[in-house]
C-alpha cells in the first residue's frame, strides 16, 4: 500500500498494481467507510487494459486517439473511462511526465479533500516503455445525473419556479468556485458541460465536477485567475435564452459573501467578468460559424 499525500488523513486506502505487458497502474481500495475492489479484485479487472474501451454503454467522447466511455466495470460498478495517448510534440514531452491518469488521480482525491465535490477517482492506468508512457487510462465513478448545461437549458421545464431552481443552483455553484478559491485553486475549463447536477429527495441540489483537468494551483495572487472559472461558465451558458443577467449577479453576490469581497469592490469587478465572458462567448460563436 502506497504512503503518500492522497492518503488523506486516513481516509483512502490505494495501491500500486502491475499488470502485463508494460502496463501498471493505481488503484483505489477504500474512500472512508466504502470498500471497493481489493488490489488482486483490481489487477483482475483490468488484466486487459487494451480492451477496456470495448462493449461500452455510452460513448460520451471521442476526439481523435482520446476516448471518453460508460461502461460496467463488473456486474454492479458503472464508471466512467478516460483514454488518452500523447501525440505530436506536445504529447512528447508529456510522455516524459507522471502519467496523465495519474495526475488526475491525485489531483482529484486532493479536491475532495478541499471540500469540493468531484466524482470519485478509482483507477490510474498506464503503459510504460524505458522512460516514456504512451497510453493513459483514468477510471472514475459514474455519477448518474445530467449535465448542469442540459439541466438549465430545460428549466423552463421545473415544477418549481425559476427563482427557486436558481437560487439553489446557485449556492451550490457558488460555494464550489468559493473552496477552489480558499484553497488557491482555479478552474481553466468550467464550462456547464464539466459538472453534474443531481437533486435530493428533499429538494436540495448536488453539483459535483465530472472533468478535474482544467483545475490547477495558483501561487500567485491574480484575479484573473481566481474569477476564471466563474465568466467561463457564464460564457458556456449564455446561449441558454432561460437564463437572465439577474442569474449570473445571483451567482456572483452568494460567491462574493463567500470569500468576503467588499460591497465596494464587487461592482467594477462584475463588470470585468461580464466582458470576459462576453468575449469568450463571442470567440466560441464565430469559431463554429468558421
Amino acid at each position: 500500500m502506497l504512503n503518500d499525500e492522497t492518503a488523506l488523513n486516513n481516509l483512502v486506502e490505494i495501491s500500486e498494481i502491475k499488470l502485463a505487458d508494460g502496463w501498471r497502474g493505481r488503484v483505489l481500495l477504500r474512500f472512508g467507510n466504502k470498500q471497493l475492489f481489493s488490489a488482486s479484485q483490481w489487477e483482475q479487472l483490468l488484466r486487459q487494459p487494451e480492451k477496456l474501451n470495448e462493449n461500452p454503454c455510452q460513448i460520451l467522447k471521442i476526439n481523435g486517439l482520446n476516448k471518453v466511455i460508460v461502461k460496467y466495470l463488473d456486474n454492479s460498478t458503472q464508471a466512467v473511462i478516460k483514454r488518452r495517448i500523447p501525440k505530436g510534440v506536445r504529447g512528447f514531452f508529456r510522455s516524459i511526465q507522471k502519467p496523465h491518469s495519474v495526475r488526475n488521480f491525485i489531483n482529484t482525491l486532493k479536491i475532495i479533500n478541499c471540500g469540493i465535490p468531484a466524482a470519485l477517482p478509482l483507477a490510474a492506468v498506464y503503459y510504460k516503455k524505458f522512460l516514456f508512457y504512451s497510453k493513459s487510462i483514468f477510471i472514475t465513478e459514474y455519477k448518474d445525473g445530467v449535465t448542469l448545461y442540459d439541466y438549465l437549458k430545460n428549466i423552463q421545464t421545473m415544477p418549481d419556479s425559476h427563482y427557486q431552481v436558481m437560487l439553489k443552483i446557485s449556492k451550490a455553484m457558488a460555494k464550489i468556485f468559493a473552496q477552489l478559491h480558499k484553497n488557491k485553486l482555479w478552474h481553466r475549463d468550467a464550462k456547464a458541460s464539466n459538472f453534474i447536477i443531481e437533486q435530493s429527495k428533499d429538494g436540495e441540489y448536488q453539483v459535483t465536477i465530472i472533468d478535474v483537468d482544467g483545475i490547477k494551483k495558483y501561487f500567485t495572487k491574480s484575479r484573473s485567475r481566481q474569477l476564471q472559472g466563474l465568466w467561463q461558465l457564464a460564457a458556456s451558458l449564455m446561449e441558454l435564452p432561460a437564463l437572465t443577467r439577474t442569474d449570473y449577479r445571483r451567482m456572483f453576490e452568494i460567491y462574493c459573501d463567500e470569500v468576503m469581497i467588499t460591497r465596494q469592490r464587487r461592482g467594477h469587478i462584475y463588470r470585468w467578468m461580464a466582458q470576459k465572458a462576453a468575449a469568450k462567448y463571442r470567440f466560441k460563436k464565430a469559431k463554429k460559424i468558421q
